[in-house]
């Protein structure tokens, strides 16, 4: 018998470098000049010219610093060379590697930020040891004299130093030299959170140092980059609460510096102390009743310290929260009976630094009684893995996937090509509505309608298009395990879901995670619908 041959269709050569092309110009369309002049020039000079560490630098003068006291970070450093990141341990048996990348690009950046100097019981001898270590060799840490790295120990170390009033000659020298790599290696190849703390870190070199150069620099980068970073509600311009947070106890220690001693940065002082005030406002309003923050974008536990800490730093020095009207961050908070909703229109942003952006237009995060019920599933990586693109894919978030398709391509880890553009169509107290770009180029739109009630939460999704066929998904706490009383409805512990108008409902298991490669099993909720989806959750 003959046998019959199978004809494999693949995509044509062209199609494939059409659409590789397409991703990449709705990638790099939205960069500043700046960004790509600095890329290809860092790109010559490492190949050719390398900076190297200026261990000959010294400094003509510092000054001894007084700080208040400032909040205890997370313990990483475990003792006899064991140190913890990301939920990943690794103990050093002689010596520290402090090039070791066997966890990961973040794990070795953490290895050097220095974070630890400030966890609970470190001690001065057992800090100088650590950095006597670092010392050692310096001038090969390729992770280690990064510029983001860079930055965040040289506060550490300064933080360090003014606690135990200690300032070994030799650790001051080192911090010196430091500056010096960060001044030629500023990111503005990136912009973004990199280059904000670019600028705190220069603005302790600048104090501590007295140094005209770090001074000017400074205000340069601070004053141009606060303007443009603190949205007008106080959000900062990523878009990530986790950020927000590391971002605002960082600029509280930069005012604690400036306030506490003698610099020439009066104006600097000024713009940080209205910043800072802005950025506690949107804390204070954007958290849950029970101080957690919504895992928004790039967002997970252990990284930054809890909100509660950060807005008591905040009151020592002078800040006190209030509420204010959520807007220009896309963010918007409803509060009704027991229900808190936090729902997400924002853009996909900064436009030209969208790293830490997920696709998830449209999405919010539910609690009741102060506890979590609908939430988002959170980042276990930053590894350019099909982990770290799933995680910040439209079916990893609260909101609608038509045909299958991404809202907006998130790709490459930290990069998004075309990305949906959202905007609102109504919007009151305990209304809104909104829609959303991402499904334009196939003829489709999404519109969704939240409204809240005392005792009832009610949302309205609605698909308009030629064979448009929507995904709907609701990812559930991991203290919540639905059951399904009938079809379309389930018991959430305290309250019920309900759908009308559905094709079918189903329950999943997802990874909710809890941090950087910490995860537990939890459940969502899968509904597929067209035309009109009405969700209810009520107690």
């Amino acid at each position: 018998m003959k046998k019959k041959k199978i004809l494999i269709i693949e995509p044509s050569l062209n199609t494939t470098m059409l659409k590789k092309l397409s991703r990449y110009y709705h990638t790099l369309k939205h960069l500043k000049p700046i960004q790509i002049r600095y890329q290809v020039w860092y790109r010559l000079r490492n190949r050719f010219f390398p900076i190297k560490y200026p261990e000959e630098v010294k400094p003509s003068t510092f000054q001894k610093l007084k700080l208040a006291p400032f909040p205890d970070q997370y313990t990483h450093y475990l003792g006899d060379n064991h140190f913890q990141f990301l939920n990943l341990d690794q103990t050093f048996k002689e010596e520290i590697n402090w090039n070791y990348v066997g966890h990961g690009k973040l794990w070795v950046y953490h290895l050097n930020y220095f974070d630890y100097l400030h966890q609970p019981e470190m001690d001065w001898e057992t800090g100088e040891e650590l950095i006597e270590s670092f010392l050692q060799d310096l001038q090969n840490r390729p992770e280690g004299l990064e510029p983001y790295p860079v930055s965040l120990r040289t506060i550490n170390w300064i933080k360090f130093l003014s606690k135990h009033d200690r300032y070994p000659q030799e650790i001051v020298d080192s911090l010196y030299a430091q500056y010096q790599v960060l001044t030629k290696k500023l990111e503005y190849h990136l912009l973004g959170n990199h280059l904000l703390e670019n600028g705190f870190s220069l603005l302790f070199g600048a104090i501590f140092f007295q140094d005209e150069k770090l001074n000017r620099l400074t205000r340069k980068i601070l004053k141009s980059e606060l303007e443009e970073q603190v949205l007008e509600d106080g959000a900062h311009f990523e878009l990530s609460p986790m950020y927000h947070l590391i971002l605002l106890q960082r600029a509280l220690d930069g005012y604690n510096l400036l306030i506490n001693n003698k610099h020439e940065l009066q104006v600097v002082e000024e713009q940080l102390k209205e910043a800072i005030q802005e950025m506690v406002n949107w804390l204070h309003t954007i958290m849950f009743s029970n101080g957690d923050i919504p895992m928004l974008n790039d967002s997970t536990g252990g990284q930054a310290l809890e909100p509660k800490v950060i807005l008591n730093y905040a009151e020592q020095l002078g800040f006190l929260p209030e509420k204010v009207h959520l807007k220009e961050s896309g963010f918007r908070k409803f509060v009704a009976g027991n229900f808190e909703v936090v729902a997400d229109i924002g853009q996909v942003g900064p436009t030209y630094q969208p790293a830490h952006a997920h696709s998830d237009t449209l999405s919010f995060v539910l609690y009741h009684q102060g506890k979590p019920v609908i939430v988002d599933r959170g980042i276990s990586t930053y590894e350019k893995n099909q982990i770290r693109e799933d995680e910040r894919g439209t079916a990893s978030h609260n909101t609608v996937m038509i045909n299958s398709k991404e809202q907006t391509d998130v790709w490459g880890g930290f990069r998004v090509g075309r990305r949906a553009k959202p905007f609102i169509l109504e919007e009151s107290e305990l209304m809104l509505m909104a829609s959303h770009t991402g499904y334009d180029r196939m003829g489709i739109g999404h519109i969704r309608e939240w409204q809240v009630q005392e005792n009832k939460i009610q949302i309205i999704d609605r698909i308009e298009g030629d064979k448009a066929e929507g995904l709907a998904f609701l990812h559930l706490h991991p203290d919540i395990e639905p059951e399904q009383t009938e079809e379309g409805i389930f018991r959430l512990n305290n309250h019920i879901l309900s759908f009308d108008n559905f094709k079918y409902v189903r329950k999943e298991k997802y990874a909710f995670c809890l941090g950087f490669n910490k995860k537990v099993i939890a459940y969502k909720i899968r509904i597929e619908f067209k035309g009109v989806l009405k969700t209810t959750i009520k107690e």
